[in-house]
């Protein structure tokens, strides 16, 4: 489907004011072949950043242009529009690669987006713990690229049950391509090993809160077997075995009771217990885990599991801070930056939309951290230690 037309042209004060947003999105969008749509690409990205509240089409239009007919074009250019979001999103690694080249972390976090009926791609039933309770939703799956400017979202899944994948015409009337299948955690693989691809000779850690995923050992078993090195956030609930227990047979126990075993032999005095594990399995079991609890004052424990079992705890603990970092992104992402505000249904458009917000957030915490404070020293990055507010940089001429 063809445009109705580009945006209008901005005013030379206007132009100078957004010339750093336009430099970036013409990096970042150079892979769609139209002017028109790299055009609606950066007006959709000003808007995102300008707009104060419910980020909808008409909002978003009204922030940008005084056409009559731009909320029609960007809902066009957003939902109907056949442009290759993944090659856009490499475009952004690629952008986050030169301005951040040391990426210390890829974080794995789930965004639920609440949704009214039931026709949106990919819209099922599910606990969120937002809410503290089952909602019409549907699950996103971001993975952030932690660096100089904190958590930064860079590619996306939109998780797809398996009731739509076995109803083809349901599929069809939002346009999810037939390859778009399989469980949970293969999803939320996927995504990972796209974002891995881009960094080749690079082990670059995974991180992430396991809580959400209800097939989270089968995706332990995933990241012990790609040898990828990870620090990952797990309920207490997970089977591990001791590490020297190497026969098919040995028992396997909960997390809960490994520390339970400890606390028996006089371990709960450790503020954070190391213990060496495995995961249940004769093949998974020869690969030594190294198991991580750390005591609050009330006496619960967080836990986590990594393959890094020779790094010392104080370089483990950036990357066990992570998950909770991109929770607070992802938080914003949606508080600041309209995530949840996509008023379409279809597979492509929502990808257009978390692709356009990602790079909103992106270009905002890059473009905050590279403006000078009043004492003349560049501002702290946001997100490097925890997530900054995402409003507005731009701001439309009076």
């Amino acid at each position: 489907m063809t445009l109705l037309h580009g945006p209008a042209p901005r005013t030379s004060a206007e132009g100078g004011e957004t010339s750093q947003l336009q430099a970036f999105t013409e990096t970042v969008f150079d892979c769609l072949p139209r002017v028109d749509q790299r055009r609606w690409a950066e007006r959709y990205i000003e808007a995102l950043l300008r707009t104060p509240g419910k980020k909808s089409v008409r909002r978003l239009a009204r922030s940008v242009s005084d056409s009559p007919t731009a909320a029609q074009a960007m809902h066009q250019f957003v939902n109907a529009s056949p442009w290759d979001w993944s090659a856009a999103r490499q475009g952004l690694l690629r952008w986050v690669r030169q301005t951040s080249p040391a990426v210390r972390a890829w974080t794995l976090a789930p965004a639920f987006i609440p949704k009214r009926g039931e026709h949106s791609a990919g819209v099922h039933r599910r606990y969120d713990p937002g809410l503290r309770r089952v909602s019409n939703c549907q699950l996103g799956m971001v993975v952030l690229a932690t660096g100089d400017h904190g958590p930064l979202p860079v590619d996306w899944n939109l998780y797809i049950p398996h009731d739509w994948a076995t109803d083809s015409a349901l599929r069809a009337k939002v346009r999810v391509p037939d390859e778009v299948c399989g469980p949970l955690w293969s999803q939320a693989a996927e995504v990972l090993q796209r974002v891995g691809s881009g960094f080749p000779g690079r082990q670059v850690p995974v991180t992430a809160e396991l809580s959400w995923l209800p097939d989270r050992e089968a995706f332990l078993a995933h990241l012990v077997r790609s040898e990828q090195p990870f620090v990952v956030e797990v309920p207490d609930i997970v089977h591990v075995k001791h590490a020297t227990s190497q026969s098919a047979g040995s028992p396997t126990r909960t997390v809960r009771q490994v520390l339970a075993d400890r606390a028996a032999d006089g371990g709960e005095r450790q503020h954070v217990l190391s213990l060496a594990v495995a995961l249940p399995g004769p093949a998974r079991g020869r690969v030594r885990l190294r198991l991580l609890a750390q005591r609050s004052p009330s006496g619960s424990a967080r836990t986590w599991l990594t393959n890094l079992v020779d790094r010392p705890l104080p370089d483990l603990l950036p990357l066990m801070r992570q998950p909770r970092l991109a929770t607070l992104a992802v938080d914003t992402l949606s508080g600041d930056f309209g995530l949840q505000d996509f008023e379409g249904r279809s597979f492509p458009g929502w990808h257009h939309h978390t692709t356009l917000v990602s790079a909103a957030f992106t270009y905002s915490r890059v473009r905050a951290s590279s403006v000078p404070s009043a004492d003349g020293a560049r501002a702290r990055p946001a997100g490097a230690v925890g997530a900054a507010t995402g409003r507005s940089i731009l701001r439309r001429p009076r």
